[in-house]
């Protein structure tokens, strides 16, 4: 059938296919511009093929250079986008664990951004339904931005430095919402003012900046809460003593050294003497889960984990409880939740032992100086704070053993000012994601 013809006959069909072939015109022609490889399982070479009788001729033109803008999955250019970037080359996966589930209940279309083959390659593992792109350097990230319609906000989970590929993109909101909240250093400076929001559990946090004494440069402070305590806040309304039937599950979560001497809030030097005590102690079985980072700068901590193990397998942790080693790996809020006492280092997990409204008896080296953005509440008025292996043992006597939980009032204030329970069960964080959506629409 002719243009003309189907034209006076079938005007609706017509301009039905004028418009599909119009369209995917535009789609051949961003695809050039966009220049992607999309992974495919598909064979080199035909399983039979023969090998060329002569080899073939030399091109005459220089073969195109590889893309490196790599994609899993077509993405449709004509919508509207969330980024969800990670700028980290290890544990980037872990950080996407944190809020995938909330972008995905927000029912905005988003794009998480990788930035090395490593971190793409572990976060197409978990997530092969995602649309994930590996982008590794800024002329990436500016054929990405330059190709799809809209990109209408760039969310960033940590501070690294390839965030200013994506930052240099002026007319894209750029939001902060980080993966913990605690006092250390990194908590709040002066790299944040590039954001044009910062996305906050709690009032703590907006405190800290406050506290830090230089001016925001209009950078907005929004509380959304933390998501994924829902499930620990409701585990908290039974009190921590009536938990698991009245035994005592301690979670010991030390922090890593840092990626400086001054950033060294860990306990790791004495967690053998730890564990060895408190295993001596009856009633109280205990877990231990290290910082996926330890041993990154002092080597000495590489082979910790299986360190503990074998010391417990040689029976030299102490005679009344075994000791488990949670595998770094593995996801902290499950095991939060199945804990009523907790050991921690300043980190960003004493926020989320808050949530299960337990005691939390937490490592401050004596006499060491190293650098913390304050709150405008110490860990003292709601942690058991100690730096000793004795200081540890008089504490867990006094709390655990004769029932004096002393700070329990405390932690339910802390956990409001720190995480916003209220914001947290109104879900906040995925409202307020579709609430950008919409008025960007």
């Amino acid at each position: 059938m002719s243009k003309l013809t189907k034209l006076i006959n079938n005007p609706t069909l017509f301009f039905s296919d004028s418009i599909k072939k119009r369209k995917q015109q535009l789609i051949n022609k961003s695809q050039k511009i966009l220049n992607v490889s999309i992974t495919e399982n598909k064979p080199s070479a035909k399983p039979n093929a023969k090998p060329s009788a002569k080899p073939s001729a030399k091109p005459s033109v220089k073969p195109s250079v590889k893309p490196s803008l790599l994609i899993n999955t077509e993405i449709n250019l004509f919508s509207k986008y969330f980024i969800l970037h990670t700028g980290e080359k290890q544990f980037s996966l872990s950080h996407v664990k944190i809020w995938y589930e909330y972008f995905c209940q927000s029912g905005f279309s988003f794009i998480i951004v990788t930035r090395y083959g490593e971190a793409y390659d572990d976060i197409l593992s978990e997530y092969p339904e995602a649309t994930i792109v590996l982008a590794k350097n800024k002329e990436d990230i500016d054929v990405l931005f330059k190709s799809v319609a809209s990109i209408d906000a760039c969310f960033y989970m940590s501070n690294t430095g390839n965030n200013s590929h994506l930052l240099y993109h002026v007319d894209t909101k750029h939001i902060f919402i980080g993966h913990g909240d605690s006092d250390k250093s990194a908590s709040a400076h002066k790299y944040f003012r590039a954001y044009d929001e910062n996305w906050t559990a709690g009032q703590a946090h907006i405190d800290r900046f406050k506290n830090a004494g230089f001016k925001l440069n209009g950078l907005k402070q929004i509380k959304v809460g933390r998501p994924t305590l829902i499930d620990a806040i409701k585990s908290s309304e039974v009190y921590w003593k009536d938990r698991f039937d009245g035994c005592y599950r301690l979670l010991y979560l030390p922090t890593w050294e840092g990626a400086y001497k001054e950033q060294d809030y860990s306990s790791l030097s004495i967690v053998t003497n730890v564990l060895a005590e408190i295993s001596n102690i009856t009633n109280i079985s205990t877990s231990i889960k290290l910082h996926p980072f330890t041993g990154r700068r002092d080597l000495q901590f590489n082979n910790l984990e299986k360190d503990i193990s074998d010391l417990e397998h040689e029976g030299k942790l102490g005679a009344a409880n075994s000791t488990t080693v949670i595998s770094k790996a593995d996801s902290l809020l499950h095991h939060i939740q199945s804990s009523n006492i907790f050991i921690c280092d300043i980190s960003a997990v004493v926020s989320e032992c808050l949530a299960a409204n337990a005691p939390i008896f937490l490592y401050i080296p004596r006499d060491k100086d190293f650098n913390l953005s304050k709150s405008n509440m110490p860990y003292s008025e709601y942690c058991y704070v100690f730096s000793s292996v004795p200081q540890l043992l008089e504490l867990i006597v006094t709390v655990i053993l004769d029932g004096n939980d002393f700070l329990f009032n405390k932690r339910k204030i802390a956990a409001e000012y720190i995480i916003s329970v209220e914001e947290t069960m109104n879900n906040s964080f995925v409202k307020k994601i579709q609430e950008l959506g919409v008025n960007n629409a």
